[in-house]
């Protein structure tokens, strides 16, 4: 009996160390790949972009903010980081707008009338 507790120390011990190591890299999870991980903290560099990814082990499903120093995973349930995507979506329906008003504008051919 005496194996089977100190065993179970072990593990807990062991599961300790990993939930702290885990707690320590939470800050911002720059990505290789796919995102495994996600942070949940506020990213406080400029955010040029971003895309979806979808859950298919191992990775998992976040939101991946392409900034100014790489991409950051982050959690897709974070207020702020929906804020985020909504004002960048805005962003590019009015810069996508400013583009087809200008090109409407230009493409419009001058017409003439003849009189017999």
């Amino acid at each position: 009996m005496q194996l089977s507790i100190t065993t179970l120390a072990s593990l807990a011990l062991f599961a300790g160390v990993l939930s702290l190591a885990a707690v320590g890299t939470e800050a911002q999870t720059k990505i290789h790949g796919c995102c495994k991980k996600v942070s949940t903290a506020n990213i406080t560099v400029p955010i040029i972009g971003f895309r979806m990814q979808f859950k298919k082990p191992p990775c998992v499903r976040a939101i991946i903010f392409e900034t100014t120093e790489g991409e950051v995973c982050s959690h897709w349930r974070q207020e702020w980081a929906r804020q985020k995507i909504m004002e960048l979506e805005m962003a590019r329906k009015a810069r996508n707008n400013s583009k087809l008003f200008t090109a409407s504008t230009t493409a419009i051919p001058k017409t003439t009338t003849t009189m017999p």
